[in-house]
């Protein structure tokens, strides 16, 4: 499931390289981490308020599964964000070299 999730991502990712903007393609991929996020964080909450027990029952078999799926797509679009804000991140890490730094 995470491998299909992480290619079609990536396909997406490819095609709004391709065929958008690149401060719009930042605001899309941007948007959506924050939306996967979010949607995790409620999914978490959830689970918290029920009190849930170790052993899944059918009732939050479906809370866990929104987790999952969210969860999985934070991490993938994690990582594209970090993509594609390699150079930006880099030159945080390092700072020495921000004065060669042109966006």
């Amino acid at each position: 499931m995470e491998l299909y999730l992480l290619i079609a991502l990536i396909f997406i990712y490819a095609l709004t390289s391709v065929l958008v903007k690149t401060d719009i393609m930042r605001r899309i991929w941007t948007m959506a981490y924050i939306a996967a996020f979010a949607v995790t964080t409620i999914a978490i909450a959830f689970l918290r308020v029920s009190r849930q027990d170790v052993m899944m029952t059918a009732d939050s078999m479906n809370w866990y599964y929104v987790l999952y799926i969210f969860g999985t797509m934070s991490a993938v679009l994690g990582i594209i964000n970090i993509w594609m804000y390699r150079k930006p991140l880099w030159h945080m890490i390092y700072p020495l070299s921000a004065s060669n730094y042109k966006e």
